[in-house]
């Protein structure tokens, strides 16, 4: 039986995480569950600008308050603000919508 040879993560883990547009210069757009960046504005959901789109689940399991001293795009934000997040079952944020997820990995395309 021929072995699959799997994409890896940087640290040398089997990636289940590509970063779809990829990275310019040659970088590696595959990461491993650890190493995925985690907390996307993309993921953000606002109480106040989609009242009808609360979070469903028990806080602080399914979903927590964004608190973030400096994002790039919104500044400081706190639990005021009104902005909550789903996380995964360890409790850590979703990586930004642009990664795609495969839990077996990526076969490595040898051309």
């Amino acid at each position: 039986m021929k072995e699959v040879n799997k994409e890896l993560c940087d640290c040398g883990k089997v990636a289940t995480w590509d970063y779809m547009p990829g990275y310019s210069g040659g970088g590696n757009s595959y990461s491993c569950d650890d190493c995925v960046h985690r907390g996307c504005s993309c993921n953000y959901n606002s109480i106040e600008e989609f009242p009808d789109h609360l979070p469903e689940g028990v806080e602080g399991i399914d979903w927590v308050w964004v608190e973030i001293e400096d994002d790039d795009i919104l500044g400081k934000i706190t639990k005021e603000n009104g902005y909550w997040q789903y996380v995964d079952e360890n409790g850590r944020p979703r990586p930004c919508c642009e990664y795609s997820y495969s839990e077996e990995g990526w076969e490595v395309d040898d051309e």
